[in-house]
Formats: C-alpha cells, sequence, structure tokens
C-alpha cells in the first residue's frame, strides 16, 4: 500500500491516498481535509504512484491523475535505495507483510524529513509511535 509524507503536517491525515487505495468514496472527503491542512505540497515517493497506477481501473485514471498534480513526486536516488535495502533486510524478517514498496517509502520520508502517512502501520515498524491518519 502507498504511503504519502508531507513535511508539515500538524498529525498526518490520508491524503484520499496515495495510500489509502483511492477510489474509495469515504476516502475522497479525505483529500480536501487533508490537503487544506498543509502548509506545503504533500510529497510522494514514486514508488506510491506505482503502486496506484497498478491498481488503478479505467474510470479511476482521471481522478488519479488530477490527486498526482498535486503532489510533489521524490523520485528513488541512490541514497533512498540503499536505505530502502538496509530497511528491508533490517525489518522484513520480522515482519513478513512489508514488501519492497514500504521500505523504499521509508527511505523516502527520512531522506526528506517527512511524516508518514499510512493506515498500514504494521509494514512501517521502523517508525515507533507511528499512527493512522483516521
Amino acid at each position: 500500500m502507498a504511503v504519502c509524507a508531507n513535511r508539515d503536517a500538524p498529525r498526518p491525515l490520508p491524503p484520499s491516498t496515495v495510500g489509502a487505495h483511492l477510489p474509495t468514496a469515504g476516502i475522497a472527503s479525505y483529500l480536501d481535509e487533508y490537503l487544506a491542512r498543509l502548509q506545503d505540497q504533500p510529497s510522494c515517493s514514486e514508488i506510491s504512484r506505482i503502486e496506484v497506477i497498478q491498481g488503478l481501473r479505467s474510470a479511476e485514471r482521471l481522478t488519479a491523475e488530477r490527486l498526482f498534480a498535486l503532489i510533489d513526486w521524490v523520485p528513488v536516488s541512490e541514497a533512498i535505495a540503499r536505505r530502502a535495502g538496509d530497511l528491508g533486510r533490517r525489518w522484513r524478517r520480522r515482519h513478513p507483510g512489508i514488501g519492497v514498496a514500504d521500505p523504499a517509502v521509508a527511505a523516502t520520508a527520512e531522506q526528506i524529513e517527512a511524516t508518514v502517512a499510512t493506515r498500514n502501520l504494521k509494514h512501517f515498524p521502523m517508525f515507533k509511535g507511528l499512527r493512522p491518519p483516521y
């Protein structure tokens, strides 16, 4: 599951998200609330874009593209890739649900000094005290 991050969110909230399965009806209202609370543009790993796009239905593409335009997309640099590898090696044995994308998103958040917003807390044990955004 994808995750968004933002440097200035007082508390991570769902960016309708890239993270909470974009098209679900109840989540759309959280996007407006989330964006209204941000003092800065939300940031996401390009890995999150891949996760969302691969799960989209044709009818959801336009809505997704509008959301994508609001996000500052962070490419996977060598530093992020190496840190993601370290995080994966450290946490995946004890947390088998963690996929390749999760450490990459975590490393991106660390790199840009952002807060992770996700409902999938079990995939991010590397962040002590992480709470669900809603």
